[in-house]
């Protein structure tokens, strides 16, 4: 409304070179953004300015600059400040040379008292509108005004006194414009005691005439609404709160009010009826008044309090009495976070209470995905957050750790001939048991590093520090445990790889020419152009893509990179796939291109030049392979090929970032990873997903085949080392940790009794790895032959001779399940209509003010396919904004989209403070906001990301203070000899 009334009053004069808009009651704010969109529109170079030094500085920059033709001036210096010069204030600005060229009518005035007269149609608005006292009052309430002006003409046609004027004031500013001349219901009452108490308090200093007939009215009202007329606002505020949150447990709430605080037993007197439907009216009144509010109430719950009410009355440290908490509290963030945490402890310990805790991970993790609605949820909480993720790893830890034990049960008892790779598959991927080695990375890390209490540790009682003391310790002995059964995991599956891989290498095709899903038969990388690529792809009529992740477990596959697959595109085959012996990247990698094993190939060519031979010898390709640079600017993706209707993406997804990470010693004696495997999937990982392959995903067109592979996973070293002499290798350099290629047979080679009793030897022949290198160093030429190549088993790692034994935490290059089962996928790219749930474009502006809360909305829809069905779609969504996607997260929301399109609202105030020195400079700050939504379709979670990127105008007046901090003090300032 005012800002339209300003653009009409700029409009005429568009075409001027110079104009001045005095905004000397700034109605427009410092972020407003109306005048700065019609400036760019029409050409002119805005300048901004309260002081004469900021105005002098950028009008001569603006003057000296030859390409700046058009000049709009805003002075916002306040009205008082040109009224009453003070040589000890700065001097507002003072442009007779820019007067000089601005011609009369292109000078305006903004008159808050003239857009009143001109909105309302009455001329009879007072002089007062115009007084800097009330004129802040209306801009910030001026819906309000005029709902309030329009009751005065609905009550008296023509009156309009000083008395109605400070009236329509009054009620705008204390929200409740409808009751203007007239009588106040109770929900009035809420609205000025419980949301407007501080505008209330306001206007007792600025027209107490007209506070008190409110007054009078407050004090006639029943409880808690009399007592504002006569105690403090916030000990009325904090007395109803409070025993909000006390009711919800115990029916002698006003007796526990007492004890808790002395001061409250008189505010005691709320009639129950009032206590249980005012809460929920007054937070739909205002949702951030009342979040503030019962911000106050936790912050005054003291260590004793807390003790006497959780511990003593509500037994928080019993399973019934955390399950009653939970389930009862709907406002305390506080309350429900330390309840979570006990109930966390309970979790994890020797014998949980399973009953009670399937009450609370429905409660917290609905398997339907719908919520009850409860007001603590839209109340942001790290500490509630991040206790409640915790409670959701946990949970997921307890229950593969439980399935992980049994399947170790299970095949520690069976024969070898038994085993097979689909049942490994089986275990390690459908029960999710590739998970918890990242679950329980991430759990430990949110228990050490995040906050998980809203206090610090003294002003708790000690239960809740000794809690997180207890769960450190548990989750260490649960980790051993974990591990342990890992080893025996890996132990069974080299049993396996002993006996079949020789046969896995050796195995004829099918007849219809598709790998075998056989359980003895997985489909290794070297077959990956014969066996996966050929059978789902026609060259001639199709686009297809390969995305090759270099080092990508299941675990990556799974957990990052499926949800986000399954978002645009659906599978048509999961097949059962191994890596090579050595799971080496210069080896497995080279091979999905080449298309045939190490001893059939160069290890040392070009990957294009491999995948140039391989199309050739599998599909008859004869065209090009062209090498093309990746076009994002991250670190993520290595290179790109083409060749006709394939293109093919490589990314460096950990495997590079894992090499660098060594194991530190903690103060306790154990041995862990300088960066935890959740830091490396959370922060580098992710980050590479939710940017360059997701760039990637958004250009793919519907009906392209996407093929999904990596070359190897990788694993933790054990610390166990195995030696070999010198001569047992052509150099020192052919052994490494997980792997070690010997000069002659195993029979011949000597290798001390430890070491010969773990390791597995193959011959090349068996693993069809080259017999012989030929090698040229410092211009010499030899020939290197190998008899064997041997790996250590679990529990041990290879000391290369005369060479320090310092493993990194994480490689690849061995016998795990972890490095060799690795994901092979078959996608087809969906129409953007199909699957569950309809994204549109991210919807708001392109640039916006320094210091503006910006508003973007995403619209949201069910598929024309699941519209027509009943069941209310669970969308959580996550949001980040930086100019890398991932530095500032947004607050979490959680939505339900039923039948009709809904929106989701994002509003946030972009951070000035992150601006780089250049941006300051230039007066722009490029950012990206990324929107991620996750939800569930069937059993399967998806995920789908939306980008925008704007634009934040810095503000011209920090863009100038481009000096020594000390001489803040006197900008603006007369010099004393000029005085």
């Amino acid at each position: 409304m005012l800002r339209n009334w300003i653009l009409n009053k700029l409009e005429p004069y568009k075409d001027c070179s110079r104009v001045l808009l005095k905004d000397h009651l700034r109605l427009l704010g410092e972020s407003d953004s109306t005048v700065h969109g019609f400036a760019r529109e029409n050409g002119f170079t805005v300048i901004v300015a309260a002081t004469n030094l900021v105005f002098r500085e950028l009008y001569d920059k603006a003057r000296s600059d030859t390409e700046v033709t058009k000049l709009l001036v805003i002075d916002r210096a306040p009205a008082r400040r040109k009224a009453n010069l003070s040589v000890m204030k700065a001097p507002p600005p003072f442009y007779p040379d820019l007067l000089a060229e601005t011609s009369p009518e292109c000078r305006i005035n903004l008159d808050l008292r003239q857009f009143l007269k001109e909105t309302t149609g009455d001329e009879n608005w007072p002089m007062e509108a115009n007084e800097a006292r009330y004129a802040s009052l209306i801009v910030r309430n001026l819906q309000g005004v005029i709902r309030a002006h329009s009751n005065l003409r609905a009550a008296h046609s023509t009156r309009f006194q000083d008395q109605d004027f400070r009236t329509i004031v009054a009620y705008a500013t204390l929200g409740i414009p409808e009751a203007a001349f007239k009588k106040m219901d109770a929900q009035h009452y809420w609205k000025i005691g419980l949301l407007s108490y501080g505008a209330l308090e306001e206007l007792e200093t600025l027209t107490p005439e007209i506070t008190k007939p409110i007054k009078d009215e407050l004090r006639s009202a029943p409880a808690p609404f009399c007592h504002f007329a006569n105690r403090p606002a916030e000990h009325v505020i904090k007395a109803f709160y409070l025993s909000v949150i006390l009711a919800q447990h115990s029916d002698t709430w006003n007796l526990l009010l007492a004890n808790i605080d002395p001061e409250l037993k008189t505010l005691a007197d709320i009639s129950p009826d009032i206590l249980h439907t005012a809460a929920p009216q007054l937070i739909d009144f205002d949702r951030d008044q009342a979040h503030r509010d019962l911000l106050e109430v936790e912050k005054s719950f003291t260590k004793d309090s807390l003790k006497f009410l959780l511990i003593d009355t509500f037994k928080i440290n019993t399973p019934s009495g955390f399950l009653a908490l939970l389930e009862q509290e709907k406002y305390s963030n506080l309350i429900r976070s330390l309840t979570l945490l006990i109930a966390l402890k309970d979790l994890i310990s020797a014998s949980p209470v399973k009953g009670e805790h399937e009450k609370i991970h429905e409660m917290l993790f609905p398997s339907d995905g719908r919520q009850t609605a409860r007001f603590c949820d839209t109340r942001q909480s790290p500490s509630w957050s991040n206790i409640k993720e915790a409670y959701r790893l946990a949970n997921e830890v307890i229950c593969i750790r439980d399935q992980l034990a049994a399947s170790v049960k299970n095949l520690k008892v069976m024969k070898v001939d038994d085993l097979s790779f689909s049942l490994f598959r089986e275990t390690w991927n459908n029960k999710e048991i590739n998970r918890i080695e990242y679950y329980l990375s991430a759990l430990q890390r949110l228990i050490h590093t995040a906050s998980l209490l809203d206090r610090n540790e003294d002003e708790l009682p000690t239960l809740f520090s000794n809690a997180i003391a207890d769960i450190n310790t548990r989750l260490n002995t649960i980790k051993d445990e974990v591990y342990r059964n890992i080893d025996d995991v890996n132990e069974r599956f080299q049993d396996l790889v002993v006996r079949y891989y020789p046969q896995w290498v050796a195995a004829t095709d099918t007849d219809d020419g598709i790998a075998s899903e056989s359980p003895a038969a997985p489909l290794l990388t070297s077959q990956f152009l014969e066996k996966c690529l050929k059978p789902y792809w026609d060259p001639s009529k199709e686009k297809a893509v390969l995305l090759v992740f270099d080092g990508m477990r299941y675990d990556i596959w799974d957990e990052f990179l499926r949800p986000v697959f399954e978002g645009r595109m659906k599978i048509i085959k999961d097949l059962p796939a191994s890596s090579l012996l050595p799971s080496e990247t210069h080896i497995t990698r080279k091979a999905i291109f080449a298309g045939t094993f190490p001893d059939s190939f160069d290890t040392r060519a070009g990957e294009d030049a491999l995948l140039k031979d391989g199309l050739l010898r599998v599909f008859g390709y004869t065209g090009t392979v062209d090498v093309t640079s990746p076009g994002t600017v991250g670190t993520g993706e290595t290179v790109r090929y083409r060749a006709g209707n394939l293109d093919v993406y490589i990314f460096e997804l950990c495997d590079k970032e894992l090499h660098k990470i060594p194991m530190k010693t903690l103060p306790d004696g154990r041995s862990v990873p300088s960066r935890p495997l959740s830091f490396v999937y959370e922060q580098h990982l992710k980050n590479i997903i939710d940017t360059e392959v997701m760039a990637i995903i958004r250009g793919l067109t519907p009906g392209t085949k996407v093929f999904v592979t990596a070359d190897h996973g990788f694993g933790q070293v054990a610390r166990n080392p195995l030696s070999f002499e010198a001569t047992n290798l052509n150099e020192p350099g052919d052994c490494s940790y997980l792997n070690c290629r010997i000069r002659v047979p195993i029979a011949d080679s000597g290798i001390p009794g430890k070491t010969r009793k773990n390791i597995i030897a193959f011959t090349p022949d068996q693993i069809r790895m080259p017999k012989e290198e030929s090698v040229s160093r410092d211009g010499h030429t030899w020939l290197k032959q190998y008899g064997a190549i041997v790996f250590p088993k679990t529990g041990f790692s290879f000391k290369r001779p005369g060479a320090p034994y310092k493993p990194d935490a994480f490689t690849h290059g061995g016998i795990s399940i972890q490095e060799l089962m690795i994901p092979m996928i078959v996608l087809l790219v969906k129409d953007r209509d199909e699957g569950m749930l309809i994204l549109d474009d991210i919807i708001g502006p392109q640039e916006i003010i320094e210091g503006e809360e910006v508003e973007f909305r995403l619209p949201m829809r069910k598929s024309h396919e699941y519209a027509g069905k009943k069941e209310e779609i669970r969308v959580d969504i996550d949001g980040t904004w930086s100019r890398e996607p991932g530095k500032w997260p947004l607050p979490r929301q959680v939505t339900f989209v039923a039948e009709h399109e809904i929106e989701a609202v994002i509003r946030f105030r972009p951070d000035s403070d992150d601006a780089t020195p250049e941006e300051r400079r230039t007066g722009f700050m490029g950012r990206i906001l990324a929107l991620t939504v996750s939800y569930r379709e069937g059993y399967r979670n998806i995920r789908k990301v939306r980008i925008k990127k704007f634009c934040v105008h810095l503000n011209s007046e920090k863009v100038v203070r481009r000096i020594p901090p000390s001489l803040g003090t006197i900008l603006g300032l007369t010099p004393k000899s000029m005085r």
